[in-house]
């Protein structure tokens, strides 16, 4: 056992406190001392009082030097408080006020916490009460006990006091006992203290025998298999939260690279739906002036229909024209044939047909001019009919290269219009992709607040199981 242990079990061992006792009631004594002397001055019996309490205080002085602490001590300061409660009776003459110091010098006596003393003090009192009655009865030595002695008074007194020595008894071994509690748990409190800075639950081989000190060394037994369940469980705790920190820390990272690849595909996502819009406004554009377009054609081929049925109608003029003009060149050859036939008639009729033979002359005259005039009109009208006919053939076409544009327009239309649905259907497949990524960076941007609050409470699990694992590595277990 070391210093410490064993200051601490002296600290409240029956020797020790047996020691301070002595040492207690030694002063008490020559405190008594005093008192007598007071009262012997009051009842003219101061040398009385002062030689025989000093003789006693000197030679419980002596004894209390001598045998500090032992049983003798003990006992032998107790038959000399009971002589000092006898000499204050003798010196106030019997008075009962004086025969209470019995009493209260009986209860000082508890500091010996043992019953021995207690038992010699009231054996002493008896004894004294029934001697100096005895004496003080048959006048011898001028001894006073009571004011009226007698044996009735001797068994009047002896009742309180053995009351009373009763009770002090029972006091006494309740406060043994609990002495007894006191320094085994003070040893086990020694034990659990015995290494600096630190608490010792191993006091197995403690023997307790007192029930404080038993529940006490079952409480520490207790709480020694707590603590080393807790003790497993915060190394258990400090594993998980390193392994949970690792993980969060990974996923973490995990999810700082998802937000981060979140960031680029929005990103993405925003020019594509950029560039969608503008493809929209573009196909949108395009079908305008595929519309318009189709409308110029639509124009255009009614135009050449009108110029078709305009050439068509030209042609049929020509025709009419060509009838007229064999129509004048009958004429013109009947009119030649007339002026022919005047003319031969003049001859014929001498200077009488001179006159009709001029007239026959610009009849023929005109007749060939007629006939001039059919041929380049017919010239003209074989040119305008050549040209006429190119004009229907470059009219045919024209109308079936207007026919092939209206038929391409038509497609481009309809290419356009299904480009510009599908524009539509990507702006929508486009507004869900990013409703959903907006989603998903929603959800990521939770995940890392959550990541966030779980590191955190990691890391303050941490710090708190490391906390408890400090605090109970103050408890040593073997």
């Amino acid at each position: 056992m070391n210093t410490d242990l064993t200051r601490s079990g002296d600290g409240v061992s029956p020797q020790r406190i047996a020691k301070q006792a002595d040492r207690l009631v030694v002063m008490l004594c020559w405190i008594m001392v005093v008192i007598s002397a007071i009262v012997g001055s009051l009842y003219q019996s101061t040398w009385l009082a002062i030689t025989v309490g000093t003789g006693l205080a000197l030679v419980a002085t002596l004894v209390g030097w001598l045998a500090n602490g032992t049983l003798f001590s003990r006992l032998w300061l107790a038959f000399t408080l009971i002589g000092f409660a006898g000499l204050l009776i003798q010196l106030g003459q019997g008075e009962t006020e004086f025969h209470f110091s019995v009493f209260v010098l009986l209860s000082v006596l508890l500091v010996y916490r043992d019953s021995r003393p207690l038992l010699v003090a009231a054996a002493t009192g008896a004894v004294h009460h029934l001697l100096f009655n005895y004496l003080q009865e048959h006048d011898l030595f001028g001894i006073v006990v009571f004011h009226h002695p007698g044996l009735d008074m001797v068994l009047f007194h002896a009742l309180f006091v053995v009351v009373q020595t009763a009770m002090l008894v029972l006091i006494a071994r309740q406060m043994a006992a609990d002495l007894r509690a006191s320094r085994e748990v003070a040893q086990l409190a020694a034990r659990i203290n015995r290494e600096p800075g630190c608490l010792t639950l191993s006091v197995e081989n403690q023997q307790s025998e007192t029930p404080f000190a038993k529940t006490f060394s079952q409480t520490l037994s207790t709480m020694r298999g707590t603590l080393n369940q807790v003790s497993h469980g915060v190394a258990e705790l400090l594993q998980e939260a390193d392994s949970m920190l690792s993980r969060n820390a990974a996923l973490s990272q995990r999810t700082d690279e998802q937000a981060q690849a979140l960031e680029v595909a929005t990103t993405a996502m925003s020019q594509i739906s950029v560039a969608a819009s503008q493809a929209k406004d573009k196909a949108q554009t395009a079908c305008d002036l595929a519309h318009e377009t189709r409308q110029v054609a639509n124009k255009g081929q009614q135009n050449i229909q009108r110029a078709m049925a305009s050439m068509a109608q030209i042609n049929v003029e020509s025709g009419r024209v060509k009838t007229i003009l064999e129509l004048i060149d009958g004429i013109a050859f009947q009119t030649t044939i007339l002026s022919l036939n005047a003319s031969v008639e003049a001859a014929r009729a001498g200077q009488e047909g001179r006159g009709f033979a001029v007239v026959a002359n610009e009849v023929r005259s005109l007749a060939l001019r007629c006939e001039n005039a059919a041929r380049e009109i017919r010239q003209l009208m074989d040119v305008s009919s050549s040209s006429a006919e190119q004009g229907t053939a470059q009219v045919d076409q024209a109308a079936q290269t207007m026919q092939a544009i209206h038929v391409s327009i038509d497609s481009l239309s309809q290419l356009v219009n299904e480009l510009s649905e599908m524009s539509v259907q990507q702006n929508q497949s486009i507004e869900q992709i990013q409703h959903s990524i907006n989603s998903i960076d929603d959800s990521v941007n939770h995940n890392v607040k959550h990541v966030t609050e779980t590191l955190q409470v990691a890391q303050h699990q941490r710090q708190q199981a490391s906390t408890l694992q400090q605090a109970i590595s103050l408890f040593r277990f073997s």
